[in-house]
């Protein structure tokens, strides 16, 4: 291919530190690279806690039976039916019992990318013959989740400061990278979870890459192709993306058709090829076409704007994002650089039109999670110009620092409750707009939960037991319980902490952790309270609080419970006892227990 003349710079790309002092001067730009990579990575993974939604789940086993049963098939992972006797909308099952298929719906490419990752750690449970429905397995699986997300969040984080160093000062490069980072989605969704949306990330930081490359040659187109197809393959709505590229080669080199079409079309005929095989249709787990009846204004402004979903409300610097869009319309900035803000135009018209544009159970402006690398890169023309000027310093710092205490929230205190009630978003989806009740105020007052599952992974490695997820017998379930701070009389409606002594003396390990969360309580260990008075029990009065660890035969836990005295005076009987969770409605209890008489004045 013929060589073309290099792209321009924007023409304030410098002002970012224009009249002050430059940082990080001789320091090579790859080891601050590294040391972003680095410090990202540890950022992003040590954050101990269990996200709810089910999307993640199929993705997150995947790899393990990919290198430990060379299929795609999850047949050998338990999934819980639904009370309507419908399996789990992140599965998809073919065939008939007792020869039926389970398959991930959400898309595979994302579990395809990352199943090197994986080598190791499913070689560890082979060795020690440890199988899924160990708890052992699934703390294993979720480490490995939120270890690979993070390390795909940070290597994109890294990329982009590469390339971003390209058009600004290192310092400048290093401050915009840090915004993608740590100010948007990037940090409370793409690195916490394998969605689809880290590895979108780093493809759409490689396109970049490939299209801003000064010299011409078959390999870069080539190497678009596949990332392009990659991004697809991880998530089909990137198509847009895909299609700008095409045709952004095309423009400067018809010859670039070919090799830029061979690996797109060769990926997606694969990818089509097994939904069809797996869904028995070319659209595989998304059904089709027939989701798109949102008036686009109303999608547009919720995406944008809504006080519970919108762009500019989670992440305000994004509004610079814009106008950086515009801008590069004006200052002749690279063909290709504007061929991407058409892709995110058609982007947020997908979106807009989608009829969940609201993006279920998610937390801010999920289906933006995708494309930030854009909205940050744009930050070079609609924000970096501007910073000469004191004013605008001043609103782009506080518009960062509020961000980042967005995502702060998102990352350690968002519990989903906000989405679950008072009603479901999915039943209510008005409710984005309901500037009285926010999903930031809520969860930001819900509590501290960055370290919920650090003491379960500890516990896990320091003493592991082969606790397994399956029913128990109620013999199983022999325990001895002592309470100990219990008082002899409490005022109505006061609470007290007390202490509970509990020791398993059954013949079988209680298992504490499924990593499912909220969606399936199965099998888990519970230590019930309840209140009675004159031998009927006391509806709405007591605690039910998970076991805070495995606990083998013939072990002992230490624990604090709440004791929460009723309104009405009287005497009461305080039973606390074991139970295993069934279902979400039924339980197996054990028959000893704990029962002290308070009264209640």
């Amino acid at each position: 291919m013929a060589k073309r003349t290099k792209s321009k710079r924007p023409p304030s790309s410098g002002a970012v530190t224009s009249g002050r002092r430059r940082w990080f001067v001789g320091v090579s730009r790859r080891r601050i690279a590294a040391s972003l990579f680095l410090g990202l990575t540890v950022l992003f993974f040590c954050n101990f806690r269990l996200r709810a939604s089910g999307d993640s789940l199929p993705t997150r086993v995947l790899p393990f039976s990919i290198l430990r049963e060379g299929n795609l098939d999850l047949n050998e992972f338990t999934w819980a039916e639904n009370p309507g006797r419908e399996w789990p909308y992140y599965i998809h099952g073919v065939g008939r019992q007792p020869d039926r298929s389970y398959y991930s719906v959400s898309p595979i490419g994302t579990a395809l990318v990352v199943t090197p990752f994986y080598v190791l750690p499913a070689a560890w449970l082979a060795w020690n013959d440890i199988d899924y429905v160990d708890s052992r397995a699934r703390v294993v699986i979720v480490l490995m989740e939120k270890l690979v997300a993070a390390v795909v969040a940070a290597t994109s984080s890294a990329l982009l400061f590469l390339f971003l160093s390209r058009f600004v000062p290192v310092d400048g490069a290093l401050g915009l990278t840090l915004i993608y980072a740590l100010c948007t989605s990037t940090w409370s969704i793409a690195s916490q979870a394998l969605w689809p949306h880290a590895v979108s990330q780093l493809c759409l930081v490689g396109l970049f890459m490939a299209m801003a490359r000064e010299e011409w040659s078959w390999r870069t187109v080539v190497a678009a192709g596949a990332i392009c197809a990659t991004m697809v393959a991880t998530r089909p709505q990137m198509a847009i993306f895909a299609g700008v590229a095409g045709v952004f080669f095309v423009m400067r080199e018809r010859r670039a058709l070919v090799p830029f079409a061979l690996l797109s079309l060769t990926f997606g005929g694969a990818l089509v090829g097994y939904n069809i095989w797996a869904f028995g249709g070319a659209f595989g787990g998304y059904g089709g076409l027939g989701h798109f009846s949102m008036p686009l204004r109303q999608g547009v402004l919720g995406l944008l704007v809504s006080p519970n979903r919108g762009l500019f409300v989670y992440t305000p610097l994004a509004i610079f994002s814009f106008w950086g869009a515009v801008q590069v319309w004006r200052v002749g900035a690279p063909l290709w650089v504007r061929m991407l803000t058409v892709g995110l135009l058609l982007h947020i018209g997908l979106y807009a039109k989608f009829d969940e544009w609201h993006a279920g159970f998610s937390y801010g402006p999920r289906y933006f999670t995708d494309v930030q690398p854009l909205l940050v890169l744009l930050l070079v023309w609609g924000l970096v110009p501007l910073l000469r000027y004191a004013g605008a310093r001043w609103v782009a710092s506080t518009l960062v620092a509020f961000g980042f205490l967005v995502q702060v929230v998102g990352v350690y205190f968002e519990d989903d409750d906000w989405n679950r009630h008072p009603v479901s978003i999915d039943a209510q989806p008005e409710r984005v707009w309901d500037w009285h009740d926010l999903q930031i105020a809520r969860a930001a007052t819900s509590g501290f939960k960055g370290f919920d599952l650090l003491p379960i992974f500890i516990d896990v490695f320091r003493d592991p037991v082969a606790a397994r997820l399956e029913a128990l017998d109620v013999s199983d379930l022999a325990s001895r319980i002592e309470l100990r701070g219990v008082p002899k009389s409490m005022r109505r409606g006061s609470s007290v902490k007390i202490r509970v002594e509990l020791t398993n003396l059954g013949t079988a390990a209680w298992p504490i952790f499924s990593g499912k969360g909220l969606l399936d309580i199965r099998h888990l260990m519970f230590v019930v309270q309840s209140w009675s008075y004159g031998g009927a029990p006391l509806p709405g009065v007591g605690e039910v609080v998970p076991l805070p660890e495995n606990l083998s035969p013939g072990e002992t836990v230490g624990f604090d419970m709440v004791l929460a005295a009723p309104q009405q005076p009287g005497t009461f009987a305080v039973t606390v006892r074991v139970s295993q969770a069934i279902d979400g409605t039924r339980g197996t209890v054990s028959p000893d227990a704990a029962t002290v008489n308070i009264r209640v004045d």
